[in-house]
């Protein structure tokens, strides 16, 4: 299998801490990569005694640049996670990179959380991969090499709140490759305080929501919600 980094944006020392240690404790050792997000002068946080690959973000934070800074820093297949979601799965993330690399039909998969927009990402008594019709929200994301060298970066054009991760999906759709949520990886997205979700007021959609319109000539469902 290709190399795998685990990329993660993040602001918030406790929850960068709780989330590495959590991968570590899964038993997953692929290398790590911080971007960090924090609102303010530059600094070095100090999540844990785990070493991590430090990238500075750029402000103010745009998920979408941020993740294209991690995501140039990253050599093989990336995972792009919250800083508030923990990994609870036993190698759940190795899974996940086995059942893409055997299934390279799938341009995305997503691993199944609590606390997250699109309900078909709530977990199911199974264990495989299943298709997505339309769209995961970024939550915790697996994306093979190939479809980072097809599909390319995140659009930065995205600069609110949603449609990013919409975007995306459409794209690797249009690519020919199908979105994937695999049940045999659940990361915990109920547990740490989200330094996002529930601070953005609904006006904020509005410019991502015109992005995405402009885009591609209409809305398609696009929605909200990955923090």
């Amino acid at each position: 299998m290709n190399p795998l980094s685990i990329i993660i944006p993040s602001k918030t020392d406790a929850n960068l801490g709780a989330c590495v240690r959590a991968i570590r404790a899964a038993g997953e050792t692929a290398k790590v990569i911080v971007v960090d997000d924090f609102e303010g002068p530059a600094r070095f946080l100090l999540p844990c005694d785990e070493p991590v690959d430090w990238q500075m973000g750029v402000k103010p934070f745009v998920f979408a640049r941020n993740i294209n800074i991690g995501i140039r820093a990253a050599a093989g297949d990336v995972i792009l996670l919250n800083d508030d979601a923990m990994l609870k799965t036993p190698h759940g993330f190795t899974a996940m990179q086995r059942v893409a690399t055997a299934h390279p039909e799938y341009g995305l998969i997503a691993a199944t959380c609590n606390n997250v927009g699109n309900r078909s990402q709530w977990p199911q008594a199974r264990t495989g991969v299943r298709d997505e019709p339309r769209m995961v929200c970024f939550v915790c994301v697996f994306i093979p090499r190939g479809t980072l060298e097809t599909v390319g970066l995140l659009d930065e054009r995205f600069v609110g709140y949603g449609c990013d991760d919409d975007d995306y999906c459409l794209r690797v759709r249009k690519a020919g490759l199908k979105i994937g949520i695999f049940d045999g990886c659940f990361v915990d997205h109920s547990t740490l305080k989200s330094t996002y979700r529930g601070r953005v007021l609904a006006g904020n959609y509005q410019p991502n929501l015109k992005v995405f319109a402009e885009k591609w000539g209409a809305l398609e469902g696009a929605q909200v919600g990955k923090f």
